[in-house]
């Protein structure tokens, strides 16, 4: 029998991968179970037992480490909505003005479960962080099922024809302004919160459907 080759640069890169996949999730506990704040290479380096060279041998520092989250948010928030979705039974899998109300809820009700990943990936939750342009495109991406929904209620004539990325930009920018408002605590209730996005939401696909002119 011919023995088994071990190949080192193959075992070293997985071992690289499991290490960066151990660190992603010390710093994801540390995000969601403190803040943002607390999220530091030293705190992250000790939660995984290893020198904060090695975290930076494979983030880079904590700007690599930053936009690792920041890409991960946008992951979960994408996988998340696709997978409530599957959950649902066929009555309420219905296309059209629907769909977007199912959508923009299960938005709001990500940003309260992932507060602190919601701020990393829209805020300013890292003090100097900024997104590279190559992960903000990535970040868009996340919003393919929104944009796929527009076109489609375009398409059937729920909305009249018009850009569908515009218009999920149109309502994306009016979630944020409520959810933003709400995770910095400008409402008391939050039942306050609660009206205010489902009016905005409505407001945004009233004027949708009723274009000026």
């Amino acid at each position: 029998m011919k023995p088994k080759v071990v190949d080192f640069r193959q075992s070293q890169e997985a071992l690289r991968n499991s290490l960066r996949e151990g660190m992603l999730d010390a710093a994801s506990h540390l995000l969601q179970t403190e803040s943002a704040a607390a999220l530091t290479v030293r705190k992250v380096a000790e939660a995984v037992n290893c020198s904060t060279t090695l975290l930076y041998s494979i983030f880079g520092g904590k700007d690599g480490l930053s936009n690792a989250l920041y890409l991960e948010g946008f992951e979960r928030f994408k996988s998340e909505f696709l997978s409530y979705e599957a959950t649902l039974p066929d009555a309420q899998k219905a296309r059209g003005i629907q769909r977007l109300w199912l959508y923009a809820n299960n938005y709001h009700a990500f940003a309260r479960r992932y507060p602190s990943y919601y701020m990393v990936m829209f805020g300013d939750a890292i003090a100097g962080f900024v997104p590279p342009p190559e992960s903000r495109q990535a970040a868009w991406e996340s919003f393919t099922p929104l944009i796929a929904e527009f076109e489609h209620c375009m398409q059937t004539g729920s909305l009249p024809a018009s850009s569908p990325s515009a218009a999920a930009r149109l309502l994306w920018a009016a979630m944020h302004g409520v959810i933003s408002l709400e995770l910095k605590g400008f409402y008391l209730k939050q039942e306050h919160a609660d009206e205010l996005f489902q009016s905005a939401v409505r407001a945004v696909l009233i004027s949708l459907q009723h274009p000026p002119g």
